[in-house]
């Protein structure tokens, strides 16, 4: 008797749909339909959409062809995970639990584990791991939401997004740095020279929770990184702005993957799947 190929868990990230062209657009409802056939399971780690791009404008009009495709999951047995990110920060404090769709906000405080495919997960957006983002503006936009008593997404975004410029502000560049501001310039998602308070932070987690797997987002920065030679791993999804990617789980081991190139980026195989 033939075994029954295993379907793979799916976990992306940092879409930011706002901020994509059409090749982007295209290839990511290929993605859902490929989801759909194939995957067991979709998890995403926050930032569907880009609420400073959007001003405040309800996402409804403008992207609810990706939202009924996304929530249609479930009902084609699919169930799908939400973790609320930092571009949607408005969002925090809606929890919702219904049959094969869950959206939660998560972060290091109250992370989402799960045992999935026999190892044990441990998720979370990862902005608070962010230089520039700090518990007390998170906080600041739960006083805005309560004192005012209304959705506070464009005052709550705008009041971050000035927070972070102020500490984005540099002095003027030299002649002789001129160049390395310019490469940094053009990064989306956290300068590649912050990236390692991530790898650090998971290896924190990995240590007290004993945890198998970390997964973040975030950073932009896809990358499956071996903690140590240990079978412990910090996951990375990546994005859909500058990269394709996404991550699979299967009881055999994880594999980081890019959509519009075709390529498998990164693999690391499970102790005794090989």
């Amino acid at each position: 008797m033939t075994r029954k190929k295993e379907k793979p868990i799916i976990f992306i990230s940092d879409l930011h749909a706002d901020r994509w062209d059409r090749e982007k657009r295209e290839s990511f409802f290929e993605v859902i339909d490929f989801v759909e056939e194939s995957a067991a399971e979709l998890y995403i780690l926050g930032d569907i959409f880009d609420f400073p791009a959007l001003k405040g404008e309800s996402i409804w009009p403008k992207h609810s062809d990706l939202i009924l495709k996304l929530r249609a999951l479930p009902d084609r047995g699919v169930p799908l995970v939400y973790l609320i990110g930092n571009h949607d920060i408005s969002l925090r404090g809606i929890e919702l639990d219904e049959d094969g769709f869950v959206m939660t906000y998560c972060d290091r405080k109250r992370p989402l584990e799960r045992v999935l495919r026999g190892k044990k997960v441990y998720m979370e957006h990862g902005h608070y791991y962010d230089p520039l983002f700090r518990d007390h503006i998170y906080d600041a936009i739960d006083f805005l939401r309560e004192v005012s008593g209304q959705p506070v997404d464009r005052k709550a975004v705008d009041f971050l997004r000035d927070i972070v410029r102020i500490f984005q502000r540099k002095p003027k560049s030299t002649v002789a740095d001129k160049g390395i501001d310019a490469e940094q310039k053009n990064e989306v998602g956290v300068p590649s020279k912050f990236l390692k308070i991530w790898e650090q932070a998971a290896e924190q987690i990995l240590k007290r929770t004993r945890c198998d797997i970390v997964l973040f987002g975030h950073t932009h920065a896809p990358a499956i990184t071996s903690m140590e030679g240990l079978q412990q791993w910090y996951v990375n999804t990546g994005d859909w702005v500058d990269h394709s990617t996404y991550v699979e789980l299967t009881s055999g081991g994880i594999v980081l993957k890019d959509r519009i190139a075709g390529e498998t980026l990164q693999e690391a195989v499970f102790a005794g799947s090989a």
